[in-house]
């Protein structure tokens, strides 16, 4: 593609992706605050069958923001393919190539990727602590492991 097709291409990603990730987020806060403030206070010291309705209400409400950060993943993939389509145009060298924008586009989706899963882990681990302090710091580490393979693979991408 020339950088001018690139750029226009870019810019429709954005405009169109944008408005959507912000839905999606906003809808997984809201359902977050209403579960930590509200319900699950009122479920302490109640139980249904010898189960706390605080852990259930833990448990549904990360399978619920869960599944609306894996529906927003689309969004947040088209817009780092924008946003490094952008880069690879205006930082990179004249004439950028399909291979270059392919490379930023890479880094750009990896830094953007540990951002979202570090903020989706402060939501979420906040829940999974209601129910397993254990699993909660397995998932930590999980997720640091992964960060950095994929923050040191988007830094080879803008090196290569």
């Amino acid at each position: 593609m020339t950088e001018e097709e690139v750029r226009i291409e870019s810019r429709r990603e954005i405009y169109d992706s944008l408005p959507k990730l912000v839905v999606y987020v906003s809808i997984a806060i809201l359902i977050y605050l209403f579960a930590i403030l509200v319900f699950i206070p009122l479920g302490n010291g109640l139980d249904i069958a010898g189960v706390s309705t605080a852990t259930v209400i833990s448990a549904i409400a990360i399978m619920v923001i869960l599944i609306l950060l894996w529906r927003s993943s689309r969004e947040i993939r088209d817009m780092c393919n924008a946003i490094g389509g952008l880069i690879a145009v205006n930082a990179g060298r004249e004439g950028a190539s399909d291979e270059e924008v392919a490379h930023y586009q890479k880094a750009v989706k990896g830094i953007v990727y540990v951002f979202a899963v570090v903020i989706a882990f402060l939501f979420v681990g906040s829940l999974l602590t209601e129910i397993s302090e254990g699993a909660a710091g397995i998932l930590l580490i999980v997720i640091f492991l992964w960060a950095v393979c994929t923050l040191y693979s988007s830094g080879m991408a803008i090196s290569a």
